[in-house]
């Protein structure tokens, strides 16, 4: 055995079983000597003879380099190091240590100001534009150090009576803030959308900051920034008025750690700084945990000397905080870590499409009992939270990011969580309503509360489980209440059933003819209503229009008023330049899913397009549109005398990448990607493109055989079958699975005018239509000889464009009747319309499904797309959206006269 080394012994502490895993470990490697180790580690033979000596814990960096030389697992021994050194090293002093020089997760506050440094330029900057503005605004990321900035750093630099608060403290209420000092700084500002749902109350809280009299600074986290935006004075007021705080570069780290050590009287090793520094350097939010890995170190130094292996022992930057919550947590018992578990659940507020980010607390939010005050008290010691007189809350969100056991907490029932959130809000509203029984829970969100409370680790408080309470009792009443209304209904209509009996047919009879009544009288009111209705929207009234409608289609529910319905709410719709134009028949981008939109409302009014800068032009001739898997989205236009290629990836900018040299007829991508391009030149030339380049595109091949001029091409959603249609209304079907070697698979001689083909996603069912306004579906099954599936009346112009939905259970169509229709393929030998909504179909050259199943969206050649609604609820929820006065009982009676008054929108 090499000198240094010992047997281990039984009772031997977790050092002593650590070095002899290491020797174990090198055992099973091939028994290497020191100096051969020593070649392969890089490290002296004495260093790593004395790593598995077992009289003290080797640094992290030689435990590594020792195990990565055995070819042993280096994540799991550092796991390991970790462990012991959590155990064996120093471990932090009690409360009566001295100040410790750093601030760990909380933020530095006004009284911590001779311990903040590294921030001197940027409050320079800061000071200045306060002085030269009324407003300003501080924003970065979580964890950048925005508070320390203003409460440590700006307060004391600046003169005269300051108010420092944060929306959380005044309640998001314009009528708390005090506005008579010479300056307010409002701190954590998101809090105004996180803590807030009410957009009234958001608005006057802003509003009052910015009619304020007094100067105001705001610290705001930089993910907010687009919640700011909402609000057009404050985007006004910070204009100029914003600063963003980055993260610090090396020297202004450099303060940070040696300047607060200093002031007091420690020193800190020249490799801990560069370490530091390496490791701080660049990592966005790295303020706070290496704040708290400081302090941590603080803790662990070796007399008045701040050490790298103390650093090490408490986990870095990356694991600082991770461990001191590991310890904390798991040095509780198991009661009081079922506590410490509901404490962080309820101190998070749950992020939608945000990072989860703290919530202050209400102290009376959690039970009056011993263990909670204990586990708050050992979580607060350990910096995890602070505590104030009435309120708790997380010392930094830098914790919800990097304690591992939180993350798994949050993730594993979010849904039940949100319960819990929702459970708290209204058993204080109730408390604060005096307990008023009109507060209660009731059906279903009781059902989920009480649900939730049965979970394993599911813990309410004591308000909560007397909401509950009061909520079963009150519903138990009611139901006892209805059981004897019912049975004492019972026993009435026991009584009645032989008067009943002999009247029975009586009765049948006189129902049957009230009812019959009643329908024809609901048609007829509802007719005149919907003529009324259309009356009003010509005369200006379109808000009393649409809940007339709306009322007209609930009393009578025919399909006529349904598709005035679907209509009305089509005509409100705007035309729009958007990514999301279509090519024959897909609005997806290859891996199925929406294509991203960069829509930009559209006006009839040139000058005001073409100042938005979202036209193309020449205008009016745009024939596809496609998307590349890289997310390009480029147009085709067919123009005199050269057709291009635009791209429209920014739909206020679109930009020519290539000119066709002559006169193209017809373009069409594949929707595929849109890697595969074709062109119809001189009347019966079609060619087939390799547009992978759309700026370069090259020819593969060319469409050989072709007869009579080409009307119209079209694609098979999968991009693998070409449909053309010639001048004598005859389709024929192409396979491009070799774009170079195009060839004829099937043909279809309808019989009628042919302008316009959909195929099915399935490519068995071909739809095609003309002049005459009827559809005709064919089978594919053999495309040489298709068979007539079903004739589908009701367009009673020429149709324009015809679309399948993606699962080919239904077919959209346009025409220049100005109606777009939906057709149930359902039974596709008989099908039906499910819709019609009236609208401008003026310029349509494509149509397809959107992202909802009912969801249709048309393709105009001006560059413009527009939504049409066919569920007809959808379509009444958003009309009620921009309904902000209801139809009077005056109005109502006047045009539903005998009706019961009824705002369809209430």
């Amino acid at each position: 055995m090499p000198r240094g080394e010992r047997p281990l012994d039984v009772g031997d502490g977790p050092l002593l079983k650590f070095a002899a895993d290491l020797r174990s470990l090198r055992d099973k490697a091939g028994g290497y000597s020191y100096r051969q180790l020593g070649a392969r580690a890089h490290y002296s033979a004495t260093t790593l003879s004395d790593a598995a000596g077992g009289r003290k814990l080797p640094s992290l960096a030689v435990t590594l380099a020792y195990v990565r030389a055995c070819e042993g697992d280096v994540a799991e021994w550092e796991d390991r190091w970790h462990q012991v050194a959590a155990e064996v090293l120093p471990t932090p002093p009690g409360p009566n240590e001295a100040h410790p020089p750093y601030a760990g997760l909380a933020a530095y506050g006004t009284e911590d100001a001779e311990w903040f440094f590294g921030r001197d330029r940027i409050l320079e900057d800061l000071e200045a534009r306060i002085t030269a503005g009324r407003f300003v605004a501080v924003f970065g990321a979580s964890g950048a150090g925005k508070s320390s900035l203003l409460k440590a750093g700006l307060v004391p630099r600046l003169p005269g009576p300051t108010v420092l608060t944060t929306p959380g403290e005044v309640e998001v209420r314009a009528d708390k803030l005090d506005l008579t000092q010479d300056l307010i700084i409002v701190d954590q500002f998101e809090e105004v959308f996180t803590l807030c749902q009410d957009h009234t109350r958001q608005a006057e809280f802003i509003d009052a900051l910015l009619s304020a009299d007094c100067r105001v600074v705001l610290g705001v986290r930089a993910d907010f920034y687009s919640h700011c935006a909402q609000h057009p004075n404050l985007v006004e007021a910070l204009t100029d008025g914003q600063l963003l705080l980055g993260p610090m570069g090396p020297e202004e780290l450099r303060q940070v750690i040696m300047q607060p050590a200093v002031k007091a009287s420690c020193t800190v090793e020249t490799a801990l700084v560069s370490r530091l520094i390496a490791d701080a350097t660049g990592q966005p939010g790295v303020l706070p945990l290496m704040s708290h890995a400081l302090l941590e170190t603080w803790r662990r130094r070796r007399g008045t000397t701040m050490t790298l292996a103390g650093y090490e022992a408490a986990g870095g930057i990356q694991h600082a905080i991770a461990q001191t919550a590991e310890r904390t947590f798991t040095s509780l018992e198991k009661q009081q870590r079922t506590l410490a578990r509901q404490v962080f659940l309820r101190l998070t507020a749950l992020g939608d499409g945000i990072e989860d980010t703290k919530r202050r607390l209400p102290r009376s939010e959690l039970d009056q009992d011993v263990d909670v005050d204990v586990v708050l008290d050992r979580l607060a010691h350990a910096r995890l939270l602070t505590l104030d007189r009435d309120t708790v809350e997380i010392a930094h969100e830098a914790l919800i990011r990097s304690w591992p056991r939180l993350r798994n907490w949050l993730a594993t029932d979010r849904d039940g969580l949100r319960t819990m959130r929702q459970l708290t809000e209204a058993a204080t509203t109730w408390d604060s309503l005096g307990r008023d029984p009109d507060a209660l829970y009731r059906g279903t969100r009781l059902d989920t509360a009480v649900e939730w409370t049965h979970r394993d680790g599911a813990r309410t408080s004591a308000l909560e489980r007397e909401f509950l309470t009061e909520s079963e009792a009150s519903r138990d009443r009611e139901r006892h209440l209805a059981h004897r209304r019912t049975r004492r209904l019972r026993q009435l209509v026991a009584l009645l059933l032989v008067l009943l009996v002999l009247a029975s047919g009586a009765v049948v009879l006189a129902i049957g003819a009230q009812k019959q009544a009643a329908t024809e009288r609901n048609l007829s009111v509802a007719r005149y209503v919907a003529n009324e209705a259309q009356n009003r929207r010509t005369a200006g009234d379109r808000v009393l229009a649409n809940q007339m409608i709306i009322a007209a289609y609930r009393l009578s529910g025919t399909d006529d008023l349904r598709d005035l319905v679907l209509s009305a709410h089509a005509s409100a719709a705007e035309d729009m330049v958007s990514r999301s134009v279509l090519s024959n028949g897909s609005a997806l981008s290859p891996d199925g899913t929406q294509i991203p939109t960069a829509r930009v409302p559209y006006s009839a009014d040139d000058r005001v397009y073409k100042r938005l800068g979202g036209l193309l032009t020449p205008r009016n001739t745009v024939t596809s549109f496609a998307v590349t898997a890289a997310e390009r989205a480029y147009a085709t236009t067919a123009e005199t005398p050269d057709a291009r290629i635009w791209d429209v990836t920014d739909a206020r900018d679109p930009k020519p990448v290539y000119t066709f040299s002559g006169p193209v007829t017809r373009i069409a991508f594949a929707p595929t990607g849109g890697r595969v391009l074709v062109t119809v030149e001189g009347a019966s030339e079609a060619k087939i493109w390799d547009a992978s380049n759309p700026g370069e595109p090259k020819v593969l091949g060319v469409l050989t055989g072709h007869p009579r001029w080409i009307t119209d091409i079209a694609f098979s959603p999968n991009g693998q079958i070409l449909a053309t249609i010639d001048n004598q209304s005859t389709v024929r079907l192409w396979s491009l699975a070799n774009p170079r070697e195009p060839r004829q698979i099937g043909e279809l001689k309808d019989g009628e005018d042919v302008s316009t083909v959909a195929i099915a996603p399935n490519a068995k069912t071909i739809a095609v239509a003309g002049a005459n306004g009827t559809i005709r579906l064919w089978d594919l099954t053999d495309p040489w000889t298709p068979t007539r599936l079903a004739r589908m009346i009701g367009h009673s112009d020429k149709v324009l464009a015809l679309g399948f939905r993606r699962d080919g259970t239904s077919l959209a169509s346009t025409s220049k009747d100005d109606t777009v229709r939906m057709w149930d393929l359902t039974d596709n030998r008989h099908p039906t319309q499910r819709a019609r909504v009236s609208g401008p179909t003026d310029g349509i050259y494509a149509i397809s499904y959107g992202d909802t199943p009912n969801w249709v969206v048309t393709s105009n050649a001006d560059g413009t797309t527009r939504a049409w609604e066919f569920d007809v609820d959808i379509a009444i929820a958003k009309m009620c959206e921009s309904v902000d006065k209801e139809i009077t009982e005056e109005e109502w009676h006047r045009n539903f006269e005998g009706i019961d008054y009824h705002p369809p929108c209430a």
